[in-house]
């Protein structure tokens, strides 16, 4: 057997690079394992493995990276989480080309909180726990029990605590008042009934007072009413609502009458009653100008809004009779004095609603003699007229104003002096006139100036003398007067009208038989009197407002 052998130096070689070879392989594979093991650790390297957040806080991807990717983002496969819900979950986070594996654990530990709410709660009636908490605030779900559940059934006031416990179970106790009413929060009744006792406020039998002055509340009229009552030694408040849920009662008549006259919607009322006040109005304003028989709907709402609606007949003539003027008649006056145009002028017509009477006295002249035209009108409601017309003639005073303006003011400076109230004015010159003027049954009437110079001068004359001698002393004193006359009948009468300062006060200087003083008289001394001695002093008093 022939055997062939390689040269020694070939086979080592051969071995060598074996060797070699086995060599490299595992320095690759070792760098291979290292860089492997170098690549973990850096990827590792730039992620926290484990994130601890307080309950609430918004936890983003970014919040796992140690150097911020506003574009990483979780990946689907992570386990959802809730901020408001404790625990650990584990997550992905996807930045560029690697993925992260994170821990986020979620954890809860700061007690809730909340503001306490007191109850008020009538006996019968309950609440739940959070009744007596507001404004809760935790950044989990809050379980709210009572700590004792209060009693509902005993009057009168419990303090209750109310415990919180959020999903970390923190707790937080909030405390809380109750106060169970053994009175009615509220209570209605109809307006205009008696006003309703304590015990109807009472939920239970106990006693029970007011506290409000229930006399002062004005039942009769819709609205809302505190009533506070107290029942053992606690005030409690109760609303009373007096509510008028019943129709006023009402009666209306028919009206017959002129056209064009107004008619206000009373004309038809005849009865109204109600607990509260009634309105009433037209459904629609009558026409006022048919003449004819029309139907009027008249609606009475009271306080409550209930209406109760009544129809009535309006019947309307045309009228076409003119008015008709009495009493005017010519006159004549002296030069400056005053006219009364009205005096015993009346007007009558068949309907004397809406009657005017005017006097045209525009060509007159007071101050220079002359016959002058007065023309009266008369016109009614409808338009109807008539006219009168009378002559005034004015003519010259015998006597002037001047001269007994003179006689005036020597008598006043004879029995005036400066210290004088009007009072005793007055009365000084109620005196003089008594004491110096003599009593003559007649007497020239219509010129007050001629009168009072034959009081002053002559000394003599009848009551129309006395009353304007009195005026021509009263006014030339400074002292307020008027002038007054008795209604005609078979004997006229005048007097005068006094005010001192303190108001009008009969005057008359005429003397009686039974001498009595007429100085500074109230109207119901004349009146009196008057009544009986046949009437003496009977006036108009509508002609003189302004008498006590």
């Amino acid at each position: 057997m022939q055997t062939t052998c390689e040269p020694k130096t070939e086979k080592n070689e051969r071995e060598l690079n074996r060797r070699k070879k086995i060599i490299f392989a595992g320095v690759a594979f070792l760098l291979l394992i290292i860089l492997a093991v170098g690549g973990w650790l850096y990827v590792d390297s730039l992620a926290y493995k484990l994130c601890r957040v307080e309950a609430g806080v918004l936890v983003t991807p970014s919040d796992f990276l140690k150097n911020r990717d506003e574009a990483a983002f979780f990946t689907e496969d992570s386990q959802p989480f809730s901020i408001t819900e404790p625990g650990r979950y584990r997550v992905k986070v996807k930045s560029g080309w690697f993925t992260h594996s994170c821990i986020l654990v979620i954890q809860d530990t700061i007690a809730p909180a909340g503001q306490a709410v007191p109850i008020y709660l009538e006996l019968g009636e309950s609440c739940e726990p959070e009744d007596f908490v507001e404004n809760i605030s935790d950044a989990t779900a809050v379980n709210i029990a009572y700590e004792k559940e209060p009693d509902f059934a005993r009057a009168g006031r419990q303090t209750v605590r109310v415990v919180l416990t959020d999903r970390g179970g923190n707790r937080t106790i909030v405390e809380s008042e109750l106060l169970v009413s053994p009175v009615a929060g509220d209570l209605t009744v109809e307006a205009g009934l008696a006003f309703p006792s304590v015990e109807s406020f009472l939920l239970e039998d106990v006693e029970g007072g007011f506290v409000t002055r229930v006399a002062d509340l004005d039942y009769h009229k819709v609205g809302d009413y505190a009533v506070v009552i107290r029942v053992d030694g606690e005030d409690y408040t109760s609303m009373l609502h007096v509510r008028d849920t019943v129709p006023p009662l009402a009666e209306v008549h028919d009206i017959e009458g002129f056209a064009v006259l107004p008619r206000p919607v009373e004309d038809f009322v005849t009865r109204v009653e109600d607990a509260t006040v009634v309105t009433m109005a037209f459904r629609e304003e009558p026409d006022l100008s048919f003449a004819g028989t029309q139907q009027v709907e008249i609606v009475f709402t009271d306080e409550g809004g209930n209406e109760t609606v009544k129809t009535a007949k309006l019947t309307l003539v045309e009228d076409v009779e003119p008015p008709v003027i009495q009493g005017a008649k010519n006159l004549q006056i002296y030069i400056g004095d005053g006219v009364s145009y009205r005096k015993n002028v009346t007007v009558e017509d068949n309907c004397p609603e809406g009657l005017q009477l005017t006097v045209d006295t525009d060509s007159v002249n007071l101050q220079k003699e002359g016959v002058y035209p007065v023309i009266y009108t008369a016109v009614d409601a409808a338009g109807n007229s008539a006219s009168v017309t009378v002559q005034l003639t004015v003519i010259a005073r015998e006597h002037t104003i001047e001269e007994v303006n003179a006689l005036a003011d020597a008598v006043l400076a004879s029995i005036i002096t400066p210290e004088m109230s009007d009072w005793d004015k007055a009365l000084a010159i109620y005196n003089y006139i008594r004491r110096n003027v003599g009593y003559i049954n007649h007497s020239e009437k219509g010129d007050w100036v001629r009168a009072a110079y034959e009081g002053l001068a002559r000394r003599q004359g009848d009551c129309y003398v006395y009353a304007c001698t009195a005026k021509a002393l009263l006014t030339r004193a400074g002292i307020k007067n008027m002038d007054i006359a008795k209604i005609p009948t078979k004997r006229e009468h005048y007097w005068n009208l006094v005010d001192v300062g303190d108001g009008w006060y009969h005057f008359d200087t005429t003397p009686r038989t039974d001498h009595t003083v007429f100085f500074m008289w109230t109207d119901a001394q004349l009146m009196e009197y008057s009544s009986i001695h046949y009437r003496s002093h009977n006036y108009d008093p509508t002609a003189y407002p302004e008498i006590n």
